[in-house]
């Protein structure tokens, strides 16, 4: 069976391209300053964060696959943007129960905290619910846009909003997605399970690696296109083209995963647990294999400040890190097939 998106998903991606075309001029404003919302990020916000959410949640009913359409196609230019982090923190709390509609309709601004300090993956995660207060501290909290309300993941089971919760931002390899710490102490003003709501933030960081997978891969290729030795474009040369070909492969395997997983998560499907896993780690192995080959393929210039690869590694290498790196990731996968077979024998 051969899937293919529907008009309005096409219209998503169209208009998020729209919105992204000078994207990666303005990842280097963050690059050379510190984060700086594009001009578009109020828009994007507004427009975007309803994704993903049926109507009575105050969302336009549509599903994952319209969200990983929307991200893939921002992730492309490293957009400079908190939309990653409000979707991501929309998700998991809807799915956990709690009302969103602050988020999605009255403009407040939620990030996501999930990953600790010390912690590999999101398992064996230390912060709890001890009496009426959370308390802990997350690391690796998404903060370019100066949210003040966290969706945060207690324990295994469990999702708070904190509201005033201060994120302190740190060093982050990106500039374009700031990260930083929060150290709770606070009554959460709303909870729930934690239902599949992972599983949905997994897919949404797929969603932006493919993006920046893609993204890599066409300023490769332009760049193979428009650059001369010998008389000829390089990408006539086998060493180049190879390379190009190889990472084109990999970017088409995980978009196709993450889309796969973004459908299995919209339809309810017993394994999307299991293939959300699948697609944050092959998101990012294709994003950093893509952006590898187009430092290579950029040459000396490939590795410098004012040549554009780097911006797309320093992505790949932080969304690998976010929400679990991939061979956390592999490893879980692996434990959810080997326990779905188990189960089917018995």
């Amino acid at each position: 069976m051969k899937a293919t998106l529907t008009a309005e998903q096409i219209e998503i991606e169209r208009t998020a391209r729209e919105i992204a075309a000078k994207g990666r001029q303005e990842a280097r404003v963050c690059l050379e300053r510190e984060w700086t919302p594009t001009a578009a990020e109020s828009s994007l916000l507004e427009d975007f964060s309803v994704l993903g959410l049926p109507e009575a949640a105050g969302g336009v009913g549509t599903g994952m696959v319209e969200v990983a359409v929307a991200l893939e196609a921002l992730g492309r230019t490293l957009v400079p943007t908190q939309l990653v982090a409000q979707l991501a923190a929309v998700q998991v709390a809807a799915a956990a129960g709690i009302d969103v509609r602050p988020a999605v309709e009255g403009g407040e601004r939620w990030t996501l905290a999930v990953d600790e300090p010390g912690v590999v993956g999101c398992d064996e995660l230390d912060v709890t619910i001890a009496g009426d207060a959370v308390r802990g501290t997350k690391t690796m909290v998404p903060c370019g846009g100066g949210a003040t309300d966290a969706v945060v993941v207690v324990g295994r089971d469990a999702v708070a909003l904190v509201r005033g919760a201060t994120v302190e931002p740190g060093p982050s390899i990106d500039p374009t997605r700031p990260f930083g710490d929060v150290v709770l102490d606070a009554t959460p003003n709303a909870a729930g399970d934690l239902g599949d709501g992972l599983a949905r933030a997994y897919v949404i960081a797929a969603a932006d690696l493919c993006g920046a997978a893609a993204g890599a891969l066409d300023l490769g290729v332009s760049y193979a296109r428009d650059r001369k030795q010998f008389g000829q474009p390089i990408g006539s040369f086998q060493g180049v083209a190879f390379q190009l070909a190889d990472a084109q492969t990999q970017v088409s395997e995980a978009w196709n995963l993450c889309l796969y997983a973004a459908w299995a998560l919209d339809v309810a499907d017993p394994d999307a647990a299991r293939v959300a896993h699948q697609a944050k780690s092959a998101a990012a192995r294709a994003a950093l294999f893509a952006a590898e080959r187009t430092v290579q393929v950029h040459g000396g210039i490939g590795i410098t400040m004012e040549a554009d690869p780097h911006l797309y590694l320093r992505r790949a290498l932080s969304g690998d890190a976010w929400l679990g790196p991939g061979r956390w990731h592999d490893r879980r996968a692996g434990a959810l097939r080997i326990a779905a077979t188990e189960a089917a024998v018995a």
